[in-house]
Parts: structure tokens; sequence; C-alpha cells
């Protein structure tokens, strides 16, 4: 079976989470959504999130994915699972992604994990859609 991980906030889940979850799903058997922690979101961003952890949480149940807390980097849950693919989009990859999650490439092989960019989806003429960006709006 191919087991794959995904990490996130998902704080004001929109069309863009699920695009990027539709696109695991084509990778691998199983999705597994590893779910930041409302302390790892304040520490990380340094703001909570808009929605508590048990609600993100809920969302991503609801869609029928696996939920995993997120406490950390991801270091830890990613040794804990293994996943043959890590999943993340491609808004990541001019960030140094890997020390983000504290991991090393050596890691990664070592654990038979293969690290995915997945594409974002693509919007007409906006830049990009986040959360970020929503809550913008909202303001």
């Amino acid at each position: 079976m191919r087991t794959v991980l995904t990490i996130g906030t998902f704080d004001v889940p929109h069309v863009g989470h699920a695009f990027l979850l539709r696109q695991c799903e084509r990778l691998g058997d199983h999705v597994i959504v590893g779910v930041n922690s409302d302390r790892f979101v304040k520490f990380y961003r340094g703001a909570n999130p808009l929605f508590l952890y048990i609600e993100r949480a809920a969302m991503m149940s609801a869609l029928g994915y696996e939920i995993r807390p997120n406490d950390g980097s991801g270091h830890d849950l990613i040794e804990e699972i293994k996943p043959t693919v890590l999943a993340i989009g491609m808004d990541w990859l001019t960030r140094d992604y890997l020390k983000q999650i504290d991991t090393t490439a050596d890691e990664l092989s070592e654990w038979g994990t293969v690290l995915a960019y997945l594409p974002v989806m693509p919007m007409d003429s906006r830049e990009k859609l986040s959360a970020t960006e929503i809550k913008d709006r909202l303001r």
C-alpha cells in the first residue's frame, strides 16, 4: 500500500486545499492529513488560527481523510508514518521545505519516502489563493 502524507494548517479550508488533496489521492492508496496544532500555528505564524484544531481536523475528517495531529515541525509525524510520498504544494519549492520540517533528504531516503511538490491550483487572474488572502478579503 502506498501512503501519502500531507501536512498543513488548513485554516479557512478552500478550493486550493481540495485541489491539493485530490492530487494526493492520485499518488497513493491511502491519504493521511497532518493538521497543525493550535500551539504550533501560534508559534510558527505568530497568530492563532481562525478555526481551532478540533474544527480544522473535523473538516478534513468529514472529507474522508485520516487525520493526524502535528504539534511541531512535522519531523516526528513523518518519522512515525514513514509515508511512501510526502506531498506539499509547489508554492514551497522556492522555500527550504526540508528545513521547515526539520528533516534531511537522507532521512527521507532511509524511510523510503519521496518528497513530491504538487502544482497549486491555477487561478485565472489571481496570483494565488490562500487562507491569508481570504482573511485579507474579510477585513
